[in-house]
């Protein structure tokens, strides 16, 4: 197997029969894991319609299909995650399960090996029909650049691996109040995940995502300026 595509099944937080067909694991609501119908080695070599979990338009070959049982209802524009939003506990198992692959299987954790469905398209340059699983993450205000949301995936799949060390803190740039971007979301959702609530996840870098990095940083025992150096990355990288 050469890579993992994420999916979430636009469904209930129940695993359903078509579910299994699809993906050769999907998670519930609660976080427990269920195995597909197939195994992922029916997606080596020569694909035959019906024997093998169709996951993924144009790049089933060699492809693991994970999917959060979730999304059901869920809108892009204007944004609603419907009445099965994705749970932390699903994210959590979902981190838990791509390392146990990547380490059985040999797949490294990249942007073109361990990818979202909303990123085959920008990441591996085969077309798909204007899927956007998974651009949404629990504490997120709406849909980010899909690509950043799957770093954000990625970086916690590496640490679960014990690869955190790994992870070039020189591509994250120091933040502070006032700043707006993409790696302000990024941060935020660190900060979410390891306790420490900006309350919300939208790019902005206001007085309550400063007050989230101080509180990080004195649990840390980095100095709390409350700016997110390259020390405060570091720990926000590390599992």
């Amino acid at each position: 197997m050469k890579r993992i595509i994420l999916h979430w099944s636009a469904g209930g937080h129940a695993v359903s029969a078509l579910d299994r067909q699809h993906y050769h694991f999907i998670i519930d609501g609660g976080g427990a894991v269920h195995e597909g119908a197939h195994r992922p080695e029916a997606n080596t070599g020569f694909l035959r319609s019906g024997a093998y979990a169709a996951h993924t338009l144009n790049a089933n070959t060699d492809s693991i299909g994970v999917a959060l049982a979730a999304m059901a209802g869920a809108v892009e524009r204007p944004f609603s995650p419907g009445r099965a939003p994705i749970t932390e506990a699903q994210v959590s198992a979902l981190v838990r399960l791509c390392a146990d692959l990547c380490r059985r299987y040999g797949i490294p954790v990249t942007r073109k090996t361990v990818l979202s469905h909303a990123e085959v398209q920008p990441s591996l340059g085969i077309a798909q029909r204007g899927k956007w699983d998974i651009a949404w993450l629990p504490g997120m205000g709406g849909p980010g650049d899909p690509v950043m949301v799957g770093d954000m995936l990625r970086e916690r799949i590496a640490a679960a691996m014990g690869s955190a060390d790994t992870i070039r803190t020189a591509e994250h740039p120091t933040l502070q109040r006032g700043d707006i971007s993409t790696l302000v979301s990024k941060a935020q959702a660190l900060l979410l995940a390891k306790g420490h609530d900006p309350k919300g996840v939208d790019g902005n870098f206001g007085a309550r995502t400063r007050t989230a990095v101080i509180s990080f940083q004195t649990a840390r025992g980095i100095p709390a300026t409350g700016i997110i150096n390259a020390a405060t990355w570091a720990a926000l990288l590390k599992g």
